[in-house]
């Protein structure tokens, strides 16, 4: 299983776009590609800096594992994703990750892109300092698993309770699919599934771009534990 760490402060973004047999059109409109991407986890500058510079780490509750099968949908105006974290009242946390075109402004080209994740993010006002952490690389089409080490979009520890993980995607032009799960994170181990919502219920039928979204918490768990490749910055189109 490819594992990929998210940053703790922001949302991740997509790479590089090589999707054979198909027009430049829907080369730039599709951030994920079935070319090799780096394997293993990518860590974040802030976790980055948090163990190699002797900067202290965020002391938080633990480590929440978000799981899901990504698949990748060869047709036009697809295979955009965000995950990102509120909770319960609805209130916006922090985002883990989401594809580099609609991160990087690509949503006023077309703004019918991740319209649930960029208004509880309200990313239109997203500095380019916020978009630049957040940009991971590509993921390939398999098992994927995004560390979120219960911080806020500040860096600072959030407080024992429910939150709630979320996960859009885009499978065709404004037909998405949004994954919502709760997870419980304290002193006690947790996990749970999230359900899907298509929308329109009609999105179903233009294809599976995520399936199986899960969640488990660890408590006491460190973010430093985890395995870490050097951090690699995309932006991706």
């Amino acid at each position: 299983m490819k594992k990929v760490l998210i940053p703790v402060v922001g949302t991740v973004g997509a790479g590089v776009i090589i999707i054979s047999g198909m027009s430049n059109f829907a080369y730039t409109d599709n951030p994920f590609s079935a070319s090799p991407s780096p394997s293993g986890i990518a860590a974040s500058a802030h976790e980055t800096a948090g163990t190699s510079s002797g900067i202290p780490e965020v002391k938080t509750l633990g480590l929440v594992d978000i799981r899901y099968q990504l698949n990748h949908l060869n047709q036009l105006a697809s295979n955009q994703i965000a995950i990102w974290i509120e909770d319960q009242s609805g209130n916006y946390v922090t985002t883990l990750r989401a594809s580099s075109f609609t991160a990087g402004g690509g949503y006023r080209k077309r703004p019918e892109s991740l319209p649930e994740w960029r208004k509880a993010a309200n990313w239109e006002q997203a500095s380019e300092a916020e978009i630049e952490r957040v940009s991971l690389p590509q993921q390939e089409p398999g098992e994927h698993v995004l560390y979120w080490n219960c911080t806020d979009d500040s860096g600072r520890a959030v407080e024992p309770g429910t939150y709630v993980y979320k996960v859009e995607g885009n499978i065709f032009w404004e037909n998405r699919v949004l994954y919502t799960g709760e997870i419980a994170v304290g002193t006690d181990p947790s996990e749970s599934t999230a359900n899907a919502d298509y929308i329109p219920a009609s999105a179903e039928s233009e294809g599976t771009l995520l399936e199986h979204v899960s969640s488990v918490f660890k408590p006491g768990v460190s973010i430093a534990s985890v395995d870490q490749e050097p951090l690699t910055v995309t932006r991706g189109s």
